[in-house]
């Protein structure tokens, strides 16, 4: 099958969650033996299994690159491709031929959880953008039933995938060690679990230790910042850790708690539509507010057992979420909505179900 699909950046421009699973999706079909395009501003680099088509962009374009790329796919042909698979900035596409687009979460909770102004203002106007993106596609996919909650146009949900051949168990650290992926403020809050930390976890268990791998230093006794890794280098952090921490106010999805599950390290988050989702409410990980969190992580660090029982529940649910299962649901997605298009008729939305509903979670 050929397989265009569209991302604005790639991982080796950004570490954004979206550009990631973008990457990881297409490298898998790839292997899957199809014919896979990403068309994106960003260069082609050695991890790519995929063909890169790098539209060019001015730098001084850069920070409307969302907008610039709408307008680029909109110019372009893609009439020899069996269908087009977007993440965004599809809505001045036409139809030929089919479209899959995934929201990989809601810009509407976006500007809800936005710390900025300017990042409010610019969610808002998504909001308008997502409606027009779904109305241009022929199939509407989420990664969540969060998602779908907030963008009712949304027919299928397809969780976000993890790959198990990277992200998998071994040795744990000597000592005590939690595990902090994101950005120090925003809504990830690297913040907040730094003094969360201090306050009820080093000062309670004096060897535990604090990896941050985020974009600047957090400050306080015990933390060890990593700065920005390799993604290798970032699934032996996974491996090792005791215990994953992200404790964001938003996620549409939350790839990290997945990548953590399938590490055999306990996750742990604050109430987020995404974990909520994807931990089930706490089973399958530890959910905590504000205000406990520290302790419930000093809690995990002292009771072995408390722990372990996590982290095999954990790694039977992130066998959900392998790549194989979730390339497994867009075949099908794909070859249905081709084979409606070449019956010269839309979809049959409801027809298209794919994917096994997660125990307990609804994605």
């Amino acid at each position: 099958m050929k397989i265009a699909m569209a991302h604005v950046d790639l991982p080796n421009e950004t570490k954004g969650g979206v550009a990631a699973q973008a990457h990881h999706l297409a490298n898998a079909m790839a292997r899957r033996g199809h014919d896979v395009t990403m068309f994106t501003f960003s260069p082609a680099y050695a991890e790519s299994e995929y063909q890169v088509h790098q539209i060019p962009l001015p730098a001084k374009f850069r920070k409307v690159g969302s907008f610039a790329l709408a307008w680029h796919l909109s110019r372009l042909d893609f009439s020899g491709f069996d269908i087009v698979h977007t993440h965004g900035d599809n809505y001045l596409l036409n139809k030929t031929p089919p479209q899959i687009r995934t929201f990989h979460g809601s810009a509407r909770d976006e500007a809800a959880s936005a710390k900025s102004m300017k990042r409010k203002i610019y969610q808002r106007l998504m909001v308008r953008l997502e409606v027009a993106g779904a109305r241009a596609a022929d199939v509407n996919v989420g990664v969540s039933e969060a998602t779908r909650s907030r963008i009712p146009e949304v027919e299928h949900i397809i969780p976000c995938g993890v790959d198990l051949s990277q992200f998998h168990p071994s040795d744990k650290s000597p000592h005590p060690t939690v595990l902090f992926v994101g950005t120090v403020g925003g809504r990830k809050r690297g913040s907040l679990l730094a003094e969360a930390f201090v306050k009820d976890i080093r000062s309670r268990i004096p060897n535990a230790e604090l990896w941050s791998v985020a974009e600047a230093p957090l400050e306080g006794d015990g933390i060890v910042n990593m700065g920005r890794v390799s993604y290798d280098r970032l699934a032996e952090l996974y491996r090792q850790a005791w215990v994953f921490c992200l404790p964001s106010t938003y996620e549409g999805f939350g790839v990290p708690y997945i990548e953590a599950m399938a590490s055999g390290t306990c996750a742990v988050a604050t109430p987020n539509p995404g974990a909520n989702e994807v931990l089930a409410g706490g089973k399958y990980g530890i959910i905590a507010e504000d205000s406990e969190l520290g302790k419930k992580i000093a809690e995990l660090l002292t009771d072995d057992s408390l722990r372990n029982r996590f982290v095999v529940q954990g790694l039977e649910r992130a066998k959900h979420y392998g790549w194989d299962n979730v390339t497994a649901q867009y075949e099908q997605l794909y070859d249905t909505a081709i084979a409606a298009r070449t019956q010269g008729r839309e979809p049959d939305k409801n027809r298209l179900a794919v994917g096994k509903k997660l125990e307990d979670s609804g994605s």
